[in-house]
């Protein structure tokens, strides 16, 4: 198998044109780069991992380190049992001083386009660092699997009762979780979103 028809129906074009950036978010597209490199034999199929960095007219890099997504054509889905295209995020750590000026939310909804078109069934992340509190917002619209929502649930009552709480609290559904609890007593989680 060649990149080109791992990607079929999109192209290596519609991968760069989904990372160009409007100017308003201060990135320079003429420095934007990135790189695709299929992995033919993976436990998910073929898989085309995405790198991609973004700078400002400057040359300051907006990332911490490389936007990186995996385009998986036969991996596991969390969402009902089998196995089918699956668009995983990666990495995605932008840098404070670029952070909250729409840039995350910009990738994001471009990203889901691209996915769609090229026929992915879920988008997976495996939520981390502060995206165990990001990801986890209704507006994001991530759901975490049931034996996992249960492994956290069970995880939050534990939290509780190490801090002394008199009242132990259950969360009913993943947004209801305290950022607090996920950022200082969870490591990461798995989260999905049917397409």
């Amino acid at each position: 198998m060649v990149l080109a028809d791992a990607l079929l129906p999109i192209a290596e074009a519609d991968i760069r044109n989904t990372y160009l950036c409007s100017p308003r978010l201060g990135i320079d597209d003429t420095r934007t780069g990135f790189s695709l490199q299929l992995l033919e034999r993976t436990s998910d199929g073929a898989k085309v991992i995405c790198l991609v960095f973004f700078q400002t007219d400057t040359g300051e890099p907006i990332l911490d380190q490389h936007l990186e997504r995996w385009l998986c054509n036969n991996k596991k889905l969390f969402s009902q049992p089998g196995r089918s295209r699956v668009a995983y995020r990666v990495r995605f750590y932008i840098r404070g001083n670029f952070q909250r000026k729409g840039f995350a939310h910009y990738i994001s909804i471009q990203e889901e386009q691209l996915f769609k078109r090229w026929g992915a069934t879920e988008i997976q992340t495996t939520a981390m660092d502060d995206g165990r509190w990001v990801w986890t917002r209704e507006k994001f619209g991530y759901r975490i699997p049931v034996a996992d929502f249960q492994l956290l649930q069970q995880r939050y009552v534990e939290w509780q009762r190490e801090l002394g709480r008199s009242e132990v609290r259950r969360a009913d559904s993943l947004a209801d979780f305290p950022k607090e609890f996920l950022l200082s007593a969870v490591n990461s989680f798995p989260l999905f979103k049917g397409l």
